[in-house]
């Protein structure tokens, strides 16, 4: 994240910065992403991962978490314990989506037939497939979805890849977290920036 934001020669206070969501829970060193968060002030709208993190966070605050979690959940939990009660806060304040006159941010996808008002917050966190086949196999929603007015960018879907077919659609997951590139995109440039993973 520190290689990419040093890519594009990003400055807190002069340029804003849009996450497509699961910023934590994937990576090596979350608690590093929450500083990086803080110190640029990003915006983010909520992933399925950094929802079940939240469900998690509040669990430990309120003593009713009773469900085990797997060893890879713990250890983030653990490193973000520090700054618990902020990023419990910040994440409960995440948007599904984040509309602007140039872009439609979302971290996974809207449903092709009914569009943004049409889409639940489970599939605004989940969607892939459509039609959905509950699984992480098939033909992606953005193939069904028609050419909008303005850029609508994603992220969440790793198995699928970079997905650009500028000026209408934006998928920026590139799978970073399974060793590949970390994808950025300057929206005043039209330009996509992308680093390597560490360590690949």
């Amino acid at each position: 994240m520190r290689a990419l934001l040093d890519a594009v020669a990003f400055r807190a206070g002069r340029d804003r910065l849009y996450l497509t969501g699961d910023a934590f829970s994937r990576g090596p060193a979350p608690l590093e992403v929450w500083r990086v968060i803080e110190r640029t002030s990003a915006e983010m709208v909520l992933g399925n991962h950094d929802d079940r993190l939240l469900k998690q966070l509040r669990g430990l605050a309120d003593g009713t978490m009773r469900k085990r979690i797997s060893a890879r959940h713990q250890k983030t939990l653990d490193a973000l314990q520090p700054v618990a009660e902020s990023l419990r806060t910040w994440l409960d304040a995440r948007p599904l989506f984040v509309s602007e006159d140039r872009f439609l941010l979302v971290h996974a996808g809207i449903r092709p037939d009914l569009g943004l008002a049409g889409t639940s917050r489970k599939e605004f966190l989940t969607l892939r497939t459509w039609p959905p086949t509950g699984d992480i196999v098939g033909p992606r929603w953005h193939e069904a979805c028609p050419a909008g007015d303005r850029l609508v960018i994603f992220g969440h879907d790793a198995p699928g890849g970079l997905v650009d077919r500028r000026p209408h659609l934006l998928g920026l997951d590139s799978g970073c977290v399974y060793g590949h590139a970390l994808s950025g995109y300057l929206l005043e440039e039209d330009r996509l920036v992308q680093v390597p993973a560490v360590g690949a």
